[in-house]
């Protein structure tokens, strides 16, 4: 990597900062490998080396900032990635990779959670052993309210509420709705559920918020595989094709649907069978309901249950330390990247689901119509190419390094062979605007707080 080069009233501000907070790729180097990192990335919005650094930079930097120190976050994993437009350097506080075409921003509801999703490294039992927290912090409605009129004063882009809003009760939910409505917010606000609100609340949500849109994540089609995942949320296919019908009557738009590969008791023709329900939801449906499957990976979370007792769930894991995790991250392929196998899908099948699935969602989305032709025709397109190179490096003995063909065309590469292959990331993005951001919003803000303006050279 180049040095970054500050010009003299840089380096000055660079002198004044009391904490640089640095976020890198993750795997550093990446542009020294030949790595295919798979479609890991594809349902979030960063890349494969996951430039979008952790939102726990803003709370630390706005902890600090009102105690008087000066902080700096540099996304030094964003500035490693070729852009077409150079900025003075205000690719080092971006989030990630394109934020500017889709600058959604995120509002936690809640640190932690009150499920117990087996896979994940905030649930409450994850929580527990690794914060020490033993129960969920819900941010008031009022604080909540504030942070999202904060950010429609600068932005134009969806506001994605983190975390079910009925997590804190019912009553909480609809003290958020009626502060929403009435501060009459523009953009468009995406709501969590984690389970299936009772009737009503749609409609109450409907009434509030004039741009709304539904993320609904059943990880399975199989009720018997999500009470294996979430023990505290229990519903059927019925409930939750209700409360998507019920959405579709209303102003929302659009409803996303999600799925997962690699869960406990999955099997390869449950992951198929999952794809297949995917097409029964759009034949009921209109054009604003999705549907998504993505592999878990590359890595389980630490602290989950799953990655502290794999046995207990039938999980095997490849790496346990950091350095361990590390090491995987360097590997040739996301087949052996992962960090995991499954009594019921080894890692050979893990990717081949993955593909399989991708293939089969994306001749689903073209025949209902959810994605144009030549955005489906390019997603297969680069399915049948990342498929073809992950048997040629299967091929390759271990500890041997690809051919030069093979080895050319991965060099330093994360986007061609990995990135919007189980589905086009733009079909994530949310309704665009001609002007994304209000200009008199980011001035007043910025005259407010007085930054240290910083710009490096080209």
């Amino acid at each position: 990597m180049n040095p970054v080069r500050w010009n003299r009233p840089a380096q000055l501000a660079m002198s004044r900062i009391d904490l640089l907070l640095l976020h890198p790729p993750s795997v550093y180097d990446f542009r020294k490998h030949a790595i295919l990192y798979g479609p890991v990335s594809d349902l979030i919005p960063s890349s494969p080396v996951f430039e979008m650094y952790p939102l726990g930079f803003l709370t630390l930097t706005d902890y600090l900032e009102a105690r008087g120190f000066s902080v700096c976050i540099v996304n030094l994993a964003l500035r490693m990635i070729k852009m077409v437009l150079r900025y003075r350097d205000l690719q080092s506080v971006l989030p990630f990779n394109g934020w500017l075409q889709n600058p959604i921003t995120a509002v936690f509801t809640v640190k932690g959670c009150r499920h117990e999703c087996v896979t994940c490294g905030s649930s409450r039992q994850a929580c527990a052993t690794v914060s020490k927290r033993t129960g969920p912090l819900f941010r008031s409605p009022n604080n909540l309210v504030g942070n999202m009129t904060a950010i429609s004063q600068f932005s134009k882009g969806p506001i994605f509420l983190v975390g079910d809003l009925r997590q804190a009760g019912h009553d909480h939910a609809l003290e958020v709705l009626s502060l929403l409505k009435k501060a009459r917010l523009r953009n468009q606000i995406v709501f969590e559920l984690f389970e299936m609100p009772p009737p009503g609340y749609l409609q109450q949500i409907d009434r509030a918020v004039a741009n709304w849109s539904l993320e609904l994540s059943p990880e399975s089609h199989e009720p018997a595989i999500r009470r294996l995942q979430d023990s505290t949320t229990s519903f059927s296919n019925q409930a939750m094709e209700a409360i998507i019908q019920e959405s579709l009557q209303l102003r929302c738009q659009p409803v996303d649907v999600f799925f997962m590969i690699g869960l406990p008791r999955q099997t390869r023709d449950s992951v198929k069978e999952s794809v297949s329900y995917c097409g029964h939801l759009f034949a009921n449906s209109d054009p604003r309901l999705s549907c998504f499957i993505s592999p878990m990976g590359p890595f389980l979370d630490p602290g989950s249950q799953i990655f502290e007792h794999p046995d207990r769930f039938g999980y095997h894991l490849f790496a346990r330390s950091l350095e361990e995790h590390r090491q995987l991250l360097v590997q040739p392929s996301w087949k052996q990247i992962l960090n995991y196998e499954t009594d019921w899908m080894t890692r050979d099948d893990l990717v081949e689901a993955t593909y399989d699935t991708a293939e089969f969602l994306n001749l689903l989305k073209l025949r209902h119509g959810r994605i144009r032709p030549s955005r489906g025709q390019a997603v297969a397109r680069r399915i049948q190419r990342a498929r073809a190179l992950k048997h040629r490096l299967d091929a390759v003995p271990a500890g041997e390094s690809p051919d030069q063909v093979t080895y050319r065309a991965l060099l330093g590469d994360i986007h061609e062979f990995s990135v919007s292959t189980v589905c086009d990331k733009r079909e994530l993005f949310w309704r665009r605007h001609l002007l994304n951001f209000k200009p008199g919003g980011i001035l007043r803000a910025g005259l407010r707080r007085c930054p240290t303006i910083r710009t490096s050279n080209p």
